[in-house]
This record gives C-alpha cells, structure tokens and sequence, in this order.
C-alpha cells in the first residue's frame, strides 16, 4: 500500500485508503473524482491556511500542487 494518496498526498492508513488514492479522492465504489472536484477540494483545503486570499489563487495553486501528484502529473 502507498503511504500517500496520488491525488492529493494525504497519508493513507488502513481505514481511509481506497487503493493508492483516499477516501477524499475517491467516489464509494473507490474510482478517481473528476479532476475539478479534487481541486475544489484542495482549494478549499488551501483556504485554510490563509483565508484573506482570493479564490483564484487558491485554484491556482491547488492546480499547481496538483502537477507533482501521480494521478494528474501527465494531466493537461
């Protein structure tokens, strides 16, 4: 089993892992979500952290944390 998810890296362990991706990433039959709703997600996520910012940067930058995760570093 991988240690992180290849979608958004979080760190698997055996109650939230649904193969290589986590439970946030997946649907309930454990298929990849669509891009988009994983990097609302991780905006959202983002958002947390500094929340004064606007919500195109938050976009912006989970699109750029995307490109080094497995699942979408060949994705346009």
């Amino acid at each position: 089993m991988s240690t992180h998810c290849y979608s958004c890296g979080m760190p698997l362990n055996q109650s939230n892992a649904r193969g290589k991706y986590c439970q946030y990433c997946t649907d309930e039959k454990g298929n990849l979500l669509p891009r988009e709703a994983i990097k609302a997600g991780l905006a959202d996520w983002l958002k947390g952290f500094s929340p004064s910012d606007g919500k195109t940067n938050f976009e912006r930058r989970a699109e750029y944390y995307m490109k080094s995760m497995p699942a979408w570093a060949d994705a346009d």
